[in-house]
């Protein structure tokens, strides 16, 4: 039987790895479907002449 200080312990680093993962996904989806974007109809910086 575990003492009540290795049960805290082991509960705790789940707590914080529940939470870590949590954060990823949440990160990894705003990544993925919140990011903007290039706005369209808008010339690339590069494509403007700045020679002038």
């Amino acid at each position: 039987m575990k003492s009540t200080e290795e049960q805290a312990k082991t509960g705790m680093i789940t707590f914080v790895a529940a939470i870590f993962a949590l954060a990823l996904i949440i990160a990894g989806a705003y990544f993925v479907f919140w990011t903007p974007t290039e706005p369209e109809g808008q010339p690339a910086p590069h494509a403007i002449d700045q020679s002038k």
